[in-house]
């Protein structure tokens, strides 16, 4: 029975011979299984392919290797009683409308079509080129990672958190719209923060310090003593100033006098956004 063989037989070792192949003689149970007065299994395939224009065919005792126009598109491999053919050379034969399969089984050649081998590509992994620097001066909960500022702290609100500026925009370890690519950074930061114990108690960055980093030159922002831990002042000099307080997490007012319910307020919704009307309000006195 000829056609596609499931299993590999048994090899045998081939010499050339001009009108085809023989075996050795500790090889002679396989000799029946060939008919050395018909044409090769090379010939026949060789014939067939080269019919196209453009492809030739070489051939040694094992390999037979297809080229088109100088191209290598695919091989054959000896085993002695069936032959392997890699997909690639039966794929592009098909482009020229040549079945190759087909050709070699009314041909009686037996055959079977290489697997191709699965290539496991390896995963990025950008957290293993971060490094982490963690500071020395008064806040050891503060560091960079490959160059981008961090900071670990804890409000009553979110609880223990990380701050990180990337490319000068501010992002927080608890926000769900974080990009993708940010959370390598943030858990090789708290992996770094639980595998050592050496860090303070994490702190909020208070409002006038967040303010302060926002200002042009020439204002100054600082926290006032009131019953609200989160209110500020924002001044430009002594005649001209207001104040802004974070209601929520994302509520800002902003008044020329501390007592928000007596003074009348603007409100917004991002802390750019407040800066930006405080400023209208001082520049307005």
């Amino acid at each position: 029975m000829f056609g596609k063989v499931s299993d590999t037989l048994p090899a045998a070792e081939w010499k050339a011979r001009d009108n085809g192949y023989t075996c050795n003689p500790e090889y002679l149970e396989y000799a029946a299984l060939y008919d050395f007065d018909e044409p090769t299994w090379y010939k026949l395939i060789q014939a067939e392919i080269e019919k196209l224009e453009g492809f030739k065919i070489g051939h040694d005792e094992i390999i037979m290797k297809v080229w088109q126009w100088g191209t290598e598109i695919g091989s054959c491999y000896h085993h002695g009683t069936y032959l392997s053919i890699t997909p690639s050379l039966v794929n592009e034969l098909a482009k020229y409308d040549l079945d190759l399969e087909a050709f070699m089984t009314a041909s009686s050649i037996s055959y079977q079509l290489i697997k191709p081998k699965h290539i496991l590509h390896p995963k990025n992994r950008p957290d293993l080129h971060l490094s982490i620097q963690w500071s020395k001066d008064l806040y050891p909960n503060d560091g960079c990672i490959n160059g981008h500022y961090f900071g670990y702290h804890r409000n009553d609100y979110h609880g223990d958190y990380i701050e990180l500026v990337y490319r000068h925009q501010i992002y927080q370890s608890n926000w769900l719209h974080n990009p993708d690519y940010l959370k390598p950074y943030f858990d090789a930061i708290w992996k770094e923060i639980k595998s050592k114990e050496i860090f303070r108690h994490p702190k909020e960055i208070s409002l006038g310090s967040k303010v302060a980093s926002y200002l042009p030159d020439g204002y100054k922002a600082y926290m006032v003593s009131t019953d609200c831990q989160s209110q500020c002042r924002i001044q430009k000099n002594v005649k001209q100033y207001c104040y802004l307080k974070r209601w929520r997490e994302q509520e800002y007012y902003i008044s020329a006098l501390t007592n928000f319910s007596l003074a009348p307020r603007e409100t917004a919704s991002s802390l750019r956004e407040a800066i930006r009307i405080a400023l209208r309000m001082i520049d307005n006195q």
